[in-house]
């Protein structure tokens, strides 16, 4: 296919050396070509999809509020199919459960009350971060990815991204997409920030290695 000019896409879960069962001689040939990695969307394309799908069921926009929108964005953006699965979730318990009505942040929440506590049961995940923060100072997960920097809200979102750094170890890039699209310079200073709050209050730090507790617990 080369000597002619063509070209083939291949695609996996997974790289060609980490394939089991796969010979030598595909291994460097796969390899030889272009390898490129494809993450989840972030939280402005998984809005945009949200929204274009919304728009080709000929769903009224104004029908399903921003927060609605920004929950899904943010709890359901593994993958495309993912996002438009939960998606149809939420506008079908919206006809049998809703009656018509505006879907708003509450019907969002119970819509995916019981699939987001058994999804995230057993392992440890940025979402159940998120979740665990948020319901430990009482916020939302939404808020915590938001531009809101009002003091409590800010310490959440700062301590959530210093444990998806400690308990994950995800790079300090891949925290600040999953925090609003957070420079990783913001995501490194929260995490300093909260090195040096644990160093100096022992209510701050009683605090974390309770919700450390909470985050690991199955």
């Amino acid at each position: 296919m080369v000597n002619h000019k063509k070209q083939i896409v291949l695609s996996s879960d997974r790289s060609p050396s980490e394939i089991k069962g796969l010979e030598e001689r595909l291994i460097s040939r796969f390899a030889s070509g272009l390898s490129v990695g494809l993450d989840s969307p972030e939280f402005e394309t998984s809005l945009a999809i949200l929204r274009y799908r919304l728009e080709t069921q000929s769903v009224d926009p104004e029908f399903v509020s921003d927060e609605a929108l920004a929950y899904i964005a943010t709890n359901f953006s593994k993958d495309v199919r993912n996002l438009e699965g939960a998606l149809n979730r939420l506008l079908f318990y919206s006809i049998n459960f809703n009656h018509g009505n505006i879907i708003d942040f509450k019907v969002a929440l119970n819509a995916f009350k019981s699939s987001s506590s058994s999804n995230e049961a057993n392992e440890v995940s940025v979402n159940k971060i998120k979740r665990v923060v948020a319901d430990y100072y009482g916020l939302t997960k939404q808020q915590l990815v938001s531009n809101t920097r009002t003091k409590n809200i800010a310490s959440a979102r700062h301590i959530s991204m210093y444990f998806c750094r400690k308990l994950l170890d995800l790079p300090f890039i891949k925290i600040g997409e999953e925090f609003g699209k957070r420079d990783h310079s913001t995501v490194i200073n929260a995490c300093e920030r909260v090195e040096i709050s644990l160093k100096k209050d022992n209510s701050y730090r009683q605090a974390l290695i309770e919700i450390e507790k909470l985050i690991n617990k199955s």
